[in-house]
């Protein structure tokens, strides 16, 4: 006797359940039951079509199939709904968070206005300017996109949650970064056009 089996879900309705092992099968043995599983909702009608169409039983009045076919289509839609409104809402996320960088750079550009005057007086260029404020910009998404990814994963795990997979992860971080980027080029712009004597006269 082995230890309790976990059941799939597929196979809950055959409960309870005595498996027993057959390691000499020859292939000849009676199947009272045979599940199939579909890899898409769409795909149960073409899979029990072929399923009767293999089997090829000699009494065919003997052999019923029960599909899930309508709770598939459900599911379909559901997954559908529910990816549409998972991207509009990273895209709104991803807006959201591109206009709070520009806005922020931009209050920093203000106030750090004077330097700025002092560093184009000193001889640096428009593009070196434009560099300093997109590296640092960089620096700090990337320092954030970090710390949320590791708080991310761990509020996951101790909820009991499932995890996403790495694609999603690298996808996010990729496009909140790429955000972070894009917003700081327009801030770093006005910057890097202030007059430098007008700039010094700012008490």
């Amino acid at each position: 006797m082995a230890g309790l089996l976990e059941i799939p879900d597929f196979l809950v309705g055959l409960e309870p359940v005595v498996i027993v092992p057959q390691p000499e099968a020859t292939g000849e043995e009676p199947v009272s039951v045979l599940v199939v599983i579909a890899s898409r909702p769409d795909l149960v009608a073409p899979v029990s079509d072929a399923v009767l169409s293999v089997l090829a039983a000699e009494d065919p009045s003997k052999v019923s199939v029960e599909t899930s076919e309508p709770l598939a289509q459900l599911r379909g839609l559901i997954q559908g709904q529910l990816s549409t409104f998972s991207r509009g809402l990273v895209l709104v996320m991803i807006a959201v968070t591109g206009l709070l960088v520009a806005v922020i750079l931009y209050g920093l550009v203000m106030m750090r206005r004077k330097d700025f005057g002092r560093r184009r007086a000193l001889g640096a260029t428009r593009a070196l300017i434009v560099l300093l404020l997109f590296v640092q910009t960089v620096f700090l998404a990337v320092i954030g996109v970090l710390v949320g990814t590791v708080v991310s994963v761990a509020v996951l795990v101790t909820s009991g949650d499932p995890l996403p997979g790495p694609g999603f992860f690298g996808a996010v971080s990729v496009l909140a970064l790429g955000t972070s980027a894009v917003a700081s080029l327009v801030p770093a712009i006005i910057a890097s056009r202030r007059e430098p004597i007008r700039e010094l006269r700012v008490p």
